[in-house]
């Protein structure tokens, strides 16, 4: 388009626009000369930028047709003719202004500008600097300019896609991420508002970093697992435990996907599925265990009625008889132990049957230590073993409870107490306490195997059990601890490997005339 409008490259032509000749042959023979003026038309042809030369007066001497297409003309109507003549006023006098700033600075002009061309409204970027004769003389200027207008809506559309992306993350239910995979582990690229309180940490401070750096959340994307990933393409979807700090033990579906050489990671919160799955579970084994009850209390409710019967008959007609006093004292108190052996069996029996009901428990004011004593009492079989009970009572008033609940508790926490203990014996100490002035609290002490720190966490859950099968059913400890629970207490565990085991309830007291200390997790509410 311009081969006829740029001049030869004579020295005359040279000045005019800038160029300089090849020197004029010398003796020596030179290298043959190139082709400046083809090189440079083919040049100015094939990229997309305006490149342009003006005269002192603003005339244009040339312009490549990309220029010309941005001014909207012909490149024969643009040559030997000013901006004024060839855009809207304003626009025009922005330009040169541009340019007189260019021809009197010493180096090139560097601007960023906008304005409306040929009905278009563009951002620009260019260069513009002078042009000077070999003496120095400056005769004209040239320019180059880039359209940043598809650049600029190319960044516009991306943080128009970015903002649909994160807003569509964060709608999703799914703590979300996205993750590069390096040499040095997972890089965390984008994650929405739920993976933010997963980490425990703002997208913003954690874009950027490796997941490593999140210990506690680093199974989201365990570095072999998305190595295995990267390498079969399959995607690894599967249900995960783990234990988090402030939210305790948690379930969550993991799900990961190669994308690239980046890993889109989602995780979902499953606990309260599972807690609600296991709780009926246990209310269907309850049910059972409920319907059980009620057939055993019904089968052992009759002939206890006759043994407690005749248990009478046999007292009344023993202290007609005429025995030696040593003799009738001993059957007397024969048939005192076998009397009490009968009301504990009446205790429990009228325990399965509110049980196997679903009754409410009666609370009523109690002396703690009689229930302990009555406790020991019924888990004397398995205290026989070798073990040694020591008391430690303090000072403690009546507690709000019920008897039989608190006694199957004590007993229980007994007979494992006497379980944990080695086979050449150890101690079970029973300490009782105030705290404050308004809970009691006992303490059951062994000197057993103690529990391992990860059995803790889940000491009190239903169908729980560290025991071989068929010697435990996990519910012992997990009825216990929702027996105290509803009658407005708390129960906590501290263990040691190898030392022994500490387990603790706390109690209200009958008089809460004064405010005293709160449970250990509990905020006063039933």
């Amino acid at each position: 388009m311009n081969e006829g409008l740029v001049p030869e490259v004579t020295s005359e032509v040279a000045g005019e626009i800038g160029w300089e000749c090849p020197p004029a042959p010398c003796q020596m023979p030179s290298p043959p000369e190139l082709p400046y003026r083809e090189l440079f038309l083919s040049l100015a042809e094939a990229i997309p930028d305006a490149v342009f030369t003006k005269d002192l007066q603003g005339r244009y001497t040339f312009i490549n047709s990309a220029g010309a297409r941005y001014l909207g003309l012909p490149v024969e109507e643009i040559l030997g003719r000013t901006d004024s003549e060839l855009m809207p006023l304003e626009e025009a006098q922005r330009t040169q202004e541009l340019d007189g700033q260019a021809l009197l600075a010493e180096h090139p002009l560097y601007t960023e500008m906008s304005e409306r061309m040929a009905g278009v409204q563009r951002e620009w970027r260019s260069i513009k600097g002078r042009i000077r004769w070999p003496d120095g003389k400056v005769v004209g200027l040239f320019g180059l300019a880039r359209d940043l207008s598809p650049h600029r809506r190319s960044e516009a559309a991306w943080r128009h896609n970015e903002a649909l992306f994160r807003a569509a993350a964060n709608s999703n239910s799914d703590a979300f991420f996205i993750l590069r995979v390096e040499g040095e582990g997972p890089r965390l690229l984008h994650l929405n508002a739920l993976a933010e309180s997963l980490l425990g940490c703002e997208a913003r401070v954690a874009e950027g970093r490796l997941l490593s750096e999140f210990p506690h959340a680093a199974f989201i994307a365990p570095p072999h697992l998305c190595e295995q990933i990267g390498r079969t393409g399959q995607v690894h979807d599967e249900e995960v435990e783990q234990v988090l700090r402030r939210l305790g033990r948690r379930w969550f579906r993991r799900q990961l996907r190669a994308v690239g050489d980046c890993m889109v990671v989602t995780v979902r919160d499953v606990t309260e599925q599972r807690e609600k799955e296991a709780r009926l579970r246990l209310n269907e084994r309850m049910a059972s265990l409920g319907r059980l009850a009620a057939g055993v209390a019904h089968e052992i409710n009759n002939p206890l009625a006759f043994v407690s019967s005749n248990i009478g008959f046999i007292d009344t007609e023993l202290r007609r008889l005429v025995l030696p006093e040593e003799e009738q004292r001993e059957l007397l108190e024969a048939l005192s132990d076998a009397r009490e052996g009968t009301e504990r069996m009446r205790l429990i029996v009228q325990s399965l049957q509110a049980l196997s009901r679903g009754d409410a428990a009666t609370l009523q004011p109690l002396v703690l230590h009689e229930v302990l004593e009555s406790s020991v009492r019924l888990a004397s079989g398995r205290l026989r073993g070798g073990g040694r009970l020591v008391r430690d009572y303090g000072e403690v008033p009546w507690v709000l409870g019920n008897s039989v609940q608190l006694a199957q508790v004590f007993t229980n926490l007994l007979v494992n107490a006497a379980q944990a203990l080695p086979p050449e014996g150890g101690e079970i100490r029973l300490v009782t306490r105030l705290l404050g002035d308004s809970v009691a609290v006992v303490e059951v002490h062994d000197t057993g195997c103690g529990i391992p720190a990860e059995h803790l966490e889940r000491i009190f859950e239903p169908f729980f059990t560290t025991k071989p099968v068929g010697e435990g059913t996990g519910l012992g400890l997990s009825l216990c601890h929702d027996i105290i629970r509803g009658l407005g207490g708390v129960m906590t565990v501290d263990s040691i490997v190898g030392e022994g085991s500490i387990f603790r309830v706390f109690l209200p007291v009958v008089d809460k005339g004064q405010e005293g200390p709160a449970l250990p997790g509990w905020d006063g509410e039933r």
